[in-house]
């Protein structure tokens, strides 16, 4: 469970979201994970409320030192009114395991008839592990729209899990940049995890990113 406040070209969106994963296999053999998340949109400027969902699944094989594998997902913005959107969102992904540090990325191709546009993109990420249950992350991407819009994102965040039960908060901030227009997005959420500590659900848990694709666009998931 999320909330997330947005700021985008002088407005603000207030989002909740609410997601999961759960993940089979993959330790020295074929794995699979799937994963959901939907999300409500409110306007400070008023308007229509906007309901968004992105549903994927990804294949994969994962040892000690790295996972390599591909994904596919889908999702919808619907903003009222009769106007919403599909998309879909294919990418080959991969992981490095360090001691205390993973590095990962993802290529990734999504395209909207309903927008007329398709968008390709490459995320990177890196997480140390302060402790088994302490991370902090930082993210960038880059993208390009058709061949004319690009964008460019950056980020920080990080998450703790209690020692007593399997409860994490996390939080992170985000800024986007659409040709000019900045996005800023704050994010603070808390997570159940089912057993074991965030390094454990690092290397052999349900931790393949969820790439959005279009649904990046407006800050909105």
């Amino acid at each position: 469970l999320s909330l997330t406040n947005t700021d985008v070209s002088s407005a603000e969106i207030d989002t909740t979201a609410l997601g999961g994963a759960y993940v089979w296999g993959g330790d020295g053999t074929v794995g699979f994970q799937l994963d959901g998340v939907i999300g409500n949109h409110e306007y400070d400027s008023g308007g229509p409320e906007v309901d968004t969902y992105n549903f994927g699944g990804h294949a994969f094989v994962r040892n000690e030192s790295y996972l390599i594998g591909g994904l596919v997902n889908f999702g919808n913005t619907d903003f009222g009114g009769g106007f919403d959107y599909d998309y879909y969102t294919l990418g080959g992904e991969g992981a490095i395991y360090l001691q205390r540090t993973t590095l990962n990325g993802i290529v990734s191709w999504s395209d909207s008839e309903d927008l007329d546009a398709s968008l390709t993109a490459l995320d990177v990420g890196v997480t140390h592990f302060v402790t088994d249950n302490f991370s902090l992350t930082g993210t960038a991407g880059f993208g390009e729209i058709d061949g004319g819009s690009d964008f460019d994102t950056f980020g920080v965040g990080g998450e703790y899990q209690f020692g007593s039960f399997p409860v994490s908060l996390y939080g992170g901030w985000n800024t986007t940049d659409f040709d000019g227009t900045e996005v800023d997005a704050l994010t603070l959420g808390v997570r159940y995890n089912f057993g074991g500590t965030l390094f454990d659900r690092d290397r052999s848990g349900a931790s393949l990113n969820r790439n959005a694709g279009f649904g990046r666009l407006g800050g909105v998931l």
